[in-house]
């Protein structure tokens, strides 16, 4: 039996992370043992995971099922229907001693949905990414998840717009300073450039966020 619940405490992170660059919403809350990091993936690029939740179970090393968020998030609905798999998973992720006693679900619930942070400091968000970049990958949310070292800019023609599943994985996979890769990436759109990117065994092919920023602000 599926069981309905509005997780109506992401509504102030998922608006902030709308208007973010990177169009990422990423967190991890803990609850008793559980340790579960959350992601969605905003930009309209992103038909295949807009408007679903990814959990990740730190404890059990497993990703749920994509769970869909139904709703008006900008009226703060953001209501799943959580599967007897899903509820599974998210219990055991709890490691509860077996004579613990009842437990009931739904409070579970509710205490994860107080454990959502209101804000995300920018900082930390980016830092969540990147030590979550290996997980990332399996997701599709990047662009050529393979290609992971910064190459160099390339310029679009007028048909084209930079695409956000591209530009993010600078945030991901570099280790430039976020505000130079903010500024690299308005840059870019402003230029109607992107950038490319190639495999590890290319790494002599690469490039920097300060080099690339020092050669668009020339």
């Amino acid at each position: 039996m599926n069981i309905s619940f509005n997780f109506n405490n992401l509504n102030n992170v998922y608006s902030e992370s709308i208007l973010s660059d990177d169009k990422t919403l990423i967190f991890e809350t803990y609850i008793g043992k559980g340790r579960f990091l959350f992601m969605m993936f905003l930009s309209d690029e992103d038909k295949d995971s807009k408007d679903k939740l990814f959990i990740y179970l730190r404890n059990t090393n497993k990703f749920t099922k994509p769970v869909k968020v139904y709703g008006n998030h900008s009226k703060g609905k953001f209501e799943v229907y959580i599967k007897d798999e899903l509820k599974e998973d998210l219990i055991k992720e709890l490691r509860l001693n077996s004579n613990s006693g009842s437990f009931d679900f739904m409070r579970f619930l509710e205490q994860l949905n107080n454990s959502f942070p209101q804000t995300i400091n920018r900082d930390h968000k980016i830092a969540e990414l990147r030590k979550n970049k290996s997980i990332i990958s399996e997701l599709g949310v990047v662009d050529e998840a393979d290609k992971t070292v910064l190459k160099n800019e390339v310029r679009l023609p007028k048909s084209k717009k930079p695409q956000d599943k591209t530009l993010r994985k600078l945030y991901i996979y570099t280790d430039g300073a976020v505000e130079d890769i903010t500024e690299l990436i308005q840059l870019l759109k402003k230029f109607n450039m992107t950038v490319a990117w190639t495999t590890q065994d290319k790494k002599n092919n690469a490039s920097n966020v300060k080099a690339l920023l020092g050669k668009l602000n020339y």
